[in-house]
């Protein structure tokens, strides 16, 4: 994940912001705003909107993002949040080119975000009828993918900083 993240941001110039989408209140959309407060410990220098303190999600997502644009109007947005998969893929995380569709797990009809996102799958197509239960699921799958993401923005962010400030 870290060397995909380096190849995709090595052309870069300004520096990315990261988009952690989801709600702290529900197991399994807590991987944006957990991966975000993650990535906030392990590299407090990267720009990242969306953590278990503050959330990036469907109340404030349309406004948070006009204040995001305003403040990095030429970033490159990098948008995490959670999403449903196959059963097999439960606990693989999967990085795309193109914009976030948010809230399309529940049907809801939120702004696209972000040039690229990645998602981590934490349950299956199968289980769409339980997730509005907050109780519904495991912090298990959710916690790994939150850490492997995190662990790879950190690595990619020190080893580009390295090769910016010998």
């Amino acid at each position: 994940m870290a060397n995909h993240l380096a190849n995709l941001l090595t052309s870069v110039e300004t520096e990315p912001v990261f988009l952690a989408v989801g709600s702290h209140r529900h197991i399994l959309d807590c991987l944006g705003p957990l991966t975000g407060s993650m990535i906030e410990e392990k590299a407090p220098l990267v720009k990242v909107y969306g953590t278990l303190d503050e959330p990036l999600n469907a109340k404030n997502l349309h406004q948070r993002m006009e204040l995001i644009k305003e403040q990095h109007p030429d970033s490159i947005e990098i948008a995490i949040d959670a999403s449903l998969g196959p059963a097999d893929d439960l606990g693989m995380v999967k990085l795309f080119q193109g914009a976030l569709q948010p809230g399309k797990a529940l049907s809801r009809r939120l702004e696209p975000v972000g040039d690229y996102y990645i998602t981590g799958i934490v349950a299956s197509q199968d289980d769409k009828p339980k997730l509005g239960k907050s109780s519904f699921g495991s912090l298990t799958h959710v916690y790994h993918m939150a850490r492997l993401i995190s662990d790879a923005v950190s690595i990619w962010y020190k080893s580009s900083n390295r090769l910016h400030n010998p």
